[in-house]
C-alpha cells in the first residue's frame, strides 16, 4: 500500500502563523493535489511543551542575531 506522509504541515508554519516560512502557503494546494492520488493520507504535527528546550526563550543567554542591541 502507497501512503502520503504529510509532516508539520501546520498553520504556525503558514504566512501569519507564529512560525512563519515565507512562501509557506505553497505546499498547500500540492499537498491538497496530491491527497487524491494515495489511498492512505497521514498528517503529522510536532508539539512541545511551552518550556521545551528547542525554543529561544528557553536560552536567555542566546542572542537572536536580528535583534538590535
Amino acid at each position: 500500500m502507497k501512503a502520503l506522509i504529510l509532516v508539520d504541515l501546520q498553520n504556525d508554519f503558514l504566512p501569519g502563523g507564529a512560525l512563519a516560512v515565507p512562501d509557506g502557503d505553497a505546499v498547500i494546494p500540492i499537498a491538497n493535489k496530491l491527497q487524491a492520488a494515495f489511498p492512505l493520507v497521514i498528517a503529522t504535527q510536532d508539539w512541545h511543551p511551552a518550556n521545551h528546550g528547542s525554543f529561544a526563550a528557553s536560552h536567555p543567554e542566546k542572542r537572536c542575531s536580528s535583534r538590535s542591541n
